[in-house]
C-alpha cells in the first residue's frame, strides 16, 4: 500500500523502513512488537507463553487439515495463505498471495482477538467461582436470617449482570469494529467510536458531521450488519489508508513494546478454551 512521506510529501510502499527520496524514517515501521513475518510471529506466540498450537487452534508456518484451526504457511507456489478450518472441515480462506507481512498481519488481529477472549472466558469463571463461594458463605448462616438471604440475592443479581455483558453486550459491541461502506465514504468503527476517510486522514466522524448526523449513520449501518462490514473483503488495493496507520489507532494501542505487547502475555494458570469460540463464519 503507498503511503505519503510527511517531509516531502513523496508516495512509497509502506513496507519500507524509510522514504527512498528524503531519508525519513516510516512511522508504520515504528510498532515495535508486529511480527510482519512468520518467523517473527512464531517468535511473538512463543513470547506470549501461549500453550501449544493444539491447545489455541493457531497454526503458525502450518497447513494444519484438522477442523477447527486457523493458521498461516507458505505453499509450493511461493503464496501466503491465511485459512481458517470450520467445525465440519471446511476451509475458508482469509487472504492468499506474495505479500508475506498483510498475510501475517491478518493471523495477528485474529489470534489477539482471541487471546483477549479467551481471558474474558477465564476472567468470567473467576467470577463466577468467587461468587458460588460467597452464596456457600452466606448459606451457612442462621437459617431465615434475612441479611444473608438479601446477600444471596445480591450476588444472584450481580452475576447475572456480568454474564448479560459479557457474553452479549461486550461481543455485540466488539463485533462491530471494521471498516464500513456509506455512500461512497469509507468509515471505520473501534469500540464503538466512528471515524471518516476524508481522503487525506481518518477523522472522527462525529467531529466533522456531529453529533446527530454521526448517531444516524451509527444506526443505519449497525442496523445492517451484512451489507456494510467491509473486514472480510479488506486488501491492501484499496485507494485509502488503512485504519492501522491513523494516529487514532495509536491510541488504543502503545508503541512502547513492553506495553504494546503485555496486554497479550498469556498466564499459565489459566485455562484454554477453543470450544467458545465461532468455528462456523469465514473468519
Amino acid at each position: 500500500m503507498k503511503i505519503k512521506c510527511d517531509y516531502c510529501g513523496n508516495t512509497y510502499e509502506d513496507t519500507q523502513e524509510k522514504c527512498p527520496s528524503c531519508g525519513a524514517p516510516n512511522p508504520s515501521h515504528q510498532n515495535s512488537g508486529k511480527p510482519k513475518t512468520i518467523e517473527e510471529l512464531k517468535e511473538w506466540y512463543k513470547n506470549r507463553n501461549l500453550p501449544s498450537y493444539e491447545v489455541t487452534r493457531f497454526f503458525i508456518g502450518e497447513d494444519h487439515k484438522g477442523p477447527k484451526a486457523f493458521g498461516i504457511y507458505k505453499d509450493d507456489n511461493g503464496d501466503f495463505v491465511v485459512y481458517k478450518n470450520k467445525a465440519d472441515g471446511e476451509r475458508a480462506i482469509r487472504y492468499q498471495g506474495k505479500d508475506e507481512e498483510y498475510a501475517v498481519n491478518e493471523l495477528y488481529q485474529r489470534l489477539k482477538d482471541e487471546i483477549v477472549h479467551q481471558k474474558q472466558l477465564n476472567s468470567n469463571s473467576r467470577k463466577g467461582a468467587f461468587s458460588s463461594v460467597s452464596s456457600k458463605v452466606f448459606g451457612n448462616n442462621t437459617s431465615g436470617n434475612k441479611l444473608a438471604q438479601l446477600g444471596t440475592k445480591i450476588w444472584i443479581i450481580a452475576v447475572i449482570v456480568i454474564l448479560i455483558n459479557s457474553f452479549l453486550v461486550t461481543p455485540f459491541k466488539n463485533r462491530h469494529n471494521g471498516y464500513y461502506q456509506y455512500d461512497s465514504n469509507v468509515l471505520y468503527n473501534y469500540q464503538g467510536d466512528w471515524y471518516y476517510w476524508d481522503y487525506t486522514d481518518w477523522e472522527p466522524l462525529e467531529q466533522l458531521a456531529g453529533p446527530d448526523v454521526a448517531r444516524e449513520v451509527s444506526k443505519e449501518l449497525e442496523s445492517d450488519y451484512d451489507e456494510y462490514y467491509l473486514s472480510e473483503k479488506w486488501n491492501s488495493s484499496y485507494s485509502f489508508d488503512n485504519w492501522d496507520n491513523s494516529s487514532y489507532y495509536e491510541e488504543y494501542h502503545s508503541n512502547d513494546t513492553s506495553d504494546y505487547n503485555s496486554d497479550y502475555d498469556w498466564d499459565s494458570n489459566d485455562s484454554w478454551d477453543s470450544g467458545g469460540t465461532d468455528w462456523d463464519s469465514d473468519w
